[in-house]
């Protein structure tokens, strides 16, 4: 969809009712190299896929995603982190205002591996509800 343009930086969708995110949409193959801030608040998503931890190992990155309806953190990518080896560039994942009870449910449906504090500190991702 958004597919070579390499030199977009920010890319809002806010008040589209997008409902879902190809998992692929943002991933390398896009050749979406200078992208580094999206904006899809105030959407109707209901669930995401690891996609913003996945550009954060390639770049610092800034997610907003505040005003949906996201409760659920799918995995279709198989993608696994482990907070002792991978590097993440710091991240900005703004969920604010959206149906997730506890960060857990993203760390189990994201398959990410460790203690929490280390992923924080550690990758400097900034993940708010």
């Amino acid at each position: 969809m958004f597919n070579n343009l390499h030199q977009l930086k920010s890319l809002s969708l806010t008040y589209n009712v997008i409902s879902s995110i190809e998992p692929r949409v943002f991933d390398e193959s896009a050749n979406l190299s200078s992208l580094s801030h999206i904006d899809l608040s105030s959407n109707v998503l209901t669930e995401l896929e690891p996609w913003p931890l996945i550009r954060a190992q390639h770049r610092s990155m800034s997610v907003a995603l505040q005003h949906n309806f996201i409760r659920k953190f799918t995995n279709a990518l198989h993608w696994r982190y482990d907070c002792h080896s991978t590097r993440v560039y710091e991240t900005f994942l703004d969920l604010r205002d959206n149906g997730i009870k506890h960060i857990t449910d993203a760390i189990n449906g994201w398959n990410i591996e460790g203690r929490l504090p280390t992923l924080i500190i550690i990758s400097v991702i900034i993940i708010i509800f």
